[in-house]
């Protein structure tokens, strides 16, 4: 029978800004199995009452002193028993609730579309609501809906380390806002046993990110860990109800387009049997292709492709 578990961030679970290299899991769960997973963001030092600073958050500062070229908090590793290169991770998304007082956005010097802009950094802190529904910033109240920033598998490990900052065929800094409860994640095993892990949490965000952050905050989420075998998988796509999502990501604009394009023409090819001329103009009809984001070095263009329009 599948279980369900549980992992909390602290400075035993949790990889400080990077990926990959030689990781042991903190958790290590059979296919079909569920983990109510906790992720911490922000600093001991934010400025907000003291009783709104994560335990959690406090400890991992205070004891982790390992930590990669990125900034990202990551709970994880995750071991899931069986998997092999060429599976696939499906990594169904249920309930994610805000699990703070607040959330901040960081903007500065060197980052961000207009990173010539500023010479100081700024940051906003962004209280919610007493249901955490919504959060506060400056005259506009923005409804929170919550995702994971981060989500991903580690990559091979004669990769070496991989700073978290950007995402790649392993998933990782994605940061695409359509990743919410409800949507089902298809990652490519590119390790054995997978090593899953999330953070990055975000309270809400816009397509494109683009002053390099969204509403930063700690989230609980819950992620059913399951296998594909031999899939043969090689980039992360996903699916809401009828609604396919193909990702795409290049250091350049047009190639990351043109990534997310021909994996939607393929996805459709592969799972409803339309020839690649019969998807390619579908895709151009119906399909809405985003900036997932513009701000990590390796850009992200999704798509987006109501399959009810498939009929026959």
């Amino acid at each position: 029978m599948a279980k369900l578990h549980r992992l909390d961030a602290s400075a035993d679970t949790v990889v400080w800004g990077y990926i990959g290299g030689r990781q042991r899991p903190v958790l290590t769960i059979e296919p079909g199995d569920s983990v109510a997973l906790r992720s911490v963001s922000g600093t001991p030092d934010d400025e907000v009452p003291r009783e709104w600073i994560p335990d959690a958050l406090r400890e991992i500062y205070a004891k982790v002193t390992d930590r990669g070229p990125g900034v990202h908090l990551l709970t994880g590793p995750i071991a899931v028993k069986g998997a092999i290169p060429g599976d696939t991770l499906a990594v169904e998304i249920g309930k994610i609730r805000v699990d703070a007082d607040y959330g901040f956005n960081y903007m500065g010097p060197m980052s961000g579309l207009f990173y010539n802009e500023m010479d100081d950094a700024e940051i906003a802190i962004v209280p919610y609501d007493r249901e955490r529904r919504y959060g506060s910033l400056g005259r506009a109240s923005i409804p929170l809906r919550p995702f994971f920033g981060i989500m991903g598998v580690n990559p091979p490990e004669d990769w070496g380390r991989i700073t978290s900052v950007t995402p790649g065929r392993y998933g990782g800094n994605m940061d695409n806002k359509e990743l919410v409860e409800g949507t089902t994640l298809y990652l490519p095993v590119l390790r054995e046993d997978a090593l899953f892990y999330a953070g990055d949490g975000h309270g809400a965000q816009g397509d494109g990110e683009i002053d390099v952050t969204a509403i930063e905050t700690s989230l609980e989420g819950q992620f059913k860990l399951d296998l594909l075998k031999g899939t043969g998988q090689e980039w992360p796509y996903a699916r809401r109800g009828a609604t396919l999502i193909s990702m795409g990501f290049d250091e350049d604009w047009a190639a990351a387009l043109k990534a997310s394009a021909n994996q939607m023409i393929g996805l459709l090819g592969e799972q409803y049997g339309l020839s690649r001329r019969e998807a390619y103009r579908l895709c151009s009809i119906c399909a809405d292709f985003r900036i997932t984001q513009a701000v990590n070095g390796i850009k992200g263009v999704h798509g987006l492709f109501d399959t009810s329009v498939i009929t026959g």
